[in-house]
């Protein structure tokens, strides 16, 4: 198998990016993340402040963190990723029994 053929394969793998392409990706959809548990976090706040709950807010962070683990699970095999999943996971379906309770 030649370069050519390789660089060919790896490509066809990864959507079509270079490896630059995807460390920026990966890059962005981490403060994408970032961000939106800031917000969570702030939109919580302002709920607990008038008296309201959070289960919603908190729900969307563990699904959030749940999908991370996941996938990091399935790329890489990690035991550590998939008991993380798994409690972010359990939290997150406790926090939408706690919202829908009311």
């Amino acid at each position: 198998m030649d370069r050519e053929e390789i660089l060919k394969r790896a490509q066809s793998r990864s959507g079509g990016l270079d490896e630059r392409e995807q460390q920026m990706l990966g890059a962005s959809f981490g403060f994408g993340a970032v961000l939106m548990m800031l917000l969570c976090v702030a939109l919580a706040a302002a709920s607990l402040l008038r008296g309201g709950g959070a289960y919603d807010y908190a729900a969307i962070v563990f699904a959030y963190l749940a999908g991370a683990q996941a996938h990091q699970y399935g790329r890489t095999r990690r035991t550590p990723a998939l008991v993380s999943a798994l409690a972010c996971t359990l939290v997150c379906v406790l926090n939408l029994v706690l919202f829908f309770a009311g």
